[in-house]
């Protein structure tokens, strides 16, 4: 591109003056057009990423329905094969399931849904990826066309941060009931009755201990999503602004000498360039 450059100045210093305001006039517009264009892929942004986050959503929605159920079964297939089990040790025992199950769930769930949501986003990045190079590589071709020369390699890129720090707190499972009607019932229900009681209040907190992790998980990942879309935003911003500088600096460059040549100064050029 430096040899590029160089012909640039030569030929602004060489022209007439009115090829050079027809040059800069079209180079002004290409260069608007190159702009339009990134604005257009900033706004499809948005839609991937709320596309992205949808996604997201929709994964862990429906892994939540499944562990439900699931945990709930695995708590009334221990009640009924423990017919005999106390109240105190079934609440325990069935303690340590919910620990088990809810941290064995999440924990291949978790591998699942990093792997699913990390290659949703590579494909939003990818496809982001080549209209972004088809943007840059039209203005190349105008410019190359504009001041009929080789502009060479640009020299872009976007460096894409893949964020896969999703991650699952699985908290221990306590008993959180401060119902006092619970607490009455216990002392003169029969031991068969207060064992369905703890069956009940395991299992509503099955849904709400679940849950609490599901939405740990959501808004770890959409943060991740919006994170590298986000930083993939900032990049885009900056694709084309080099050669575009460069070239511009060319220009003025190639005034700067033809004013000296013929005596003319350079801010009456650039005056005439905007008018």
């Amino acid at each position: 591109m430096e040899k590029a450059i160089g012909i640039i100045e030569k030929k602004i210093r060489d022209a007439s003056w009115e090829d050079v305001k027809n040059v800069f006039d079209t180079f002004r517009l290409l260069a608007a057009t190159l702009k339009q264009d990134k604005e257009n892929i900033l706004y499809l942004i948005e839609d991937k990423l709320g596309m992205l986050c949808l996604k997201a959503k929709k994964i862990v929605k429906d892994f939540e329905e499944k562990e439900i159920l699931r945990t709930k079964q695995c708590l009334h297939d221990f009640f009924g094969k423990n017919p005999d089990t106390n109240p105190t040790v079934l609440r325990n025992e069935m303690q340590k399931i919910i620990r088990q199950e809810i941290g064995k769930g999440f924990d291949v769930f978790r591998n699942d849904f990093e792997r699913a949501i990390l290659k949703h986003i590579q494909e939003t990045v990818d496809y982001l990826l080549r209209h972004s190079s088809d943007i840059i590589h039209e203005f190349k071709t105008a410019v190359e066309i504009l001041f009929e020369i080789p502009m060479g390699k640009f020299e872009y890129s976007v460096d894409i941060c893949k964020d896969s720090n999703f991650y699952c707190i699985v908290h221990e499972y306590t008993t959180t009931s401060g119902n006092k009607f619970h607490s009455i019932l216990r002392s003169v229900l029969s031991q068969p009755a207060r064992r369905k009681l703890v069956l009940h209040e395991m299992i509503a907190e099955i849904a709400s201990n679940i849950s609490s992790n599901c939405d740990r998980i959501l808004c770890d990942a959409t943060s991740g999503i919006c994170a590298t879309i986000e930083y993939y935003a900032r990049q885009l911003k900056g694709l084309g602004n080099d050669p575009i500088a460069r070239i511009e600096q060319a220009i003025h460059e190639g005034i700067t000498q033809r004013s000296a040549e013929n005596g003319v100064s350079k801010l009456v050029h650039q005056r005439l360039l905007t008018a």
